[in-house]
């Protein structure tokens, strides 16, 4: 049941959160704050999905009910129940017996994890959930309170019963502070504001000067060289970002290497998303290699596309490649090179832009949808020599 014994916290806060596909960002940035706060944490999952971005952190202990775990304790849960008669009752009535079910097993496992109290974020299921642990162990409770439970609430009657046993009631607005006094007759006294919160030292306005790299995670493309030329680029305000798929793990790559906080990884995209990322970039770099496996370049289209959205470019000489690209051509395999190239435009933003502007109008003159329309009239020329040879 537990996702580890040795993850037991003394005097801990529980959780009740639903980590179906991972918990909310903000509610995951609110668990990493109150363990720098020292308030430890143990959650309490309703659903819970392994592999998401925001799934709990090794060292955040964790219980969760699965289905399987449900049939496995059912007994022991009915029995609990049943010696409980009159809550059994009342969750029957008040239409809350999942939630009391879940409540059963949860607040056994509260009882010998030296949990002090419970929080409940959303007053949904997991706030009644919360009520019902509460009235199991006697732990004083909290619910953090949004905007749907105002409006979509899967259990009105629940929600308002649980509010007037609730000890400290968050809302994380002025309106929702409101609502609840007027409303639903909560005293002020245990209403406290709580407005979320986001990390301004991280979410700021940035001059960062972004690198975008797309292609296949393959050895051919060359993106262990440019990320060891991030890392002699350190001193400066650069943000490296791939996109695409394949067998190499760049992130493990770039954590290796020393640069993981100065790098992203995005999966596939299509064509839209791409294009964004075209153009919300500063610097396109394409840094492949010729390999054994995979030979050498053709001319890569993301090239194109790239140097259409005004981008100036940093390449090696790998196949055609300088067909294309007339300035800061590199070595192949050479990431001093490629750290001197990005470090000289990241440098400059007019050179950026002039190179930008250069490599649009070469789109434009030589690699434009003309050349589909050549393509179209050499086809139609075939058919025709082949009816004229009839």
């Amino acid at each position: 049941m537990s996702r580890k014994e040795a993850g037991k916290k003394a005097e801990s806060i529980a959780y009740i959160v639903s980590i179906g596909a991972g918990l909310e960002a903000f509610i995951y940035r609110e668990i990493e704050a109150l363990y720098e706060c020292g308030l430890p944490v143990v959650l309490f999952a309703t659903k819970f999905s392994a592999g998401d971005v925001f799934s709990p952190k090794p060292d955040w202990p964790y219980h969760t009910l699965s289905p399987r775990q449900l049939i496995l304790h059912s007994p022991l849960l009915i029995l609990k129940m049943l010696l409980r008669p009159g809550l059994l009752l009342e969750a029957l009535s008040d239409g809350g017996l999942v939630d009391l079910v879940f409540a059963t097993r949860f607040s056994a496992i509260m009882k010998h994890t030296g949990v002090r109290q419970i929080h409940c974020h959303f007053g949904d299921h997991k706030f009644f959930i919360g009520y019902y642990c509460k009235r199991l162990t006697g732990l004083p409770l909290s619910v953090t309170i949004h905007a749907h439970e105002f409006y979509t609430n899967p259990n009105p009657g629940l929600f308002r019963k649980a509010l007037a046993e609730t000890d400290r009631i968050f809302p994380i607005a002025s309106r929702w502070r409101g609502r609840l006094i007027k409303d639903f007759g909560v005293p002020e006294s245990r209403i406290s504001l709580n407005r979320l919160f986001v990390d301004t030292d991280l979410y700021k306005p940035s001059n960062e000067v972004s690198v975008l790299s797309v292609g296949r995670f393959t050895e051919r493309k060359g993106f262990r060289y440019l990320l060891e030329a991030a890392r002699e680029l350190t001193d400066l305000n650069v943000r490296f970002i791939f996109v695409g798929f394949g067998e190499l793990d760049l992130r493990k790559m770039a954590n290796d290497l020393g640069v993981g906080k100065k790098v992203t990884v995005f999966g596939k995209m299509d064509q839209e998303q791409l294009r964004v990322m075209f153009q919300a970039a500063d610097i396109l770099c394409v840094p492949s290699i010729t390999t054994e496996r995979e030979g050498a370049e053709g001319i890569p289209v993301v090239l194109m596309e790239g140097m259409a959205c005004g981008l100036p470019v940093v390449a090696t000489r790998c196949g055609a490649i300088d067909e294309i690209v007339d300035d800061y051509l590199v070595d192949e395999r050479s990431a001093s090179q490629i750290a001197d190239v990005i470090r000289r435009l990241a440098s400059d933003r007019e050179l950026m832009r002039q190179q930008g502007e250069k490599n649009r109008k070469i789109i434009k003159s030589h690699y434009s949808s003309s050349n589909l329309e050549k393509f179209c009239g050499g086809l139609n020329e075939i058919a025709a020599e082949e009816v004229n040879s009839d």
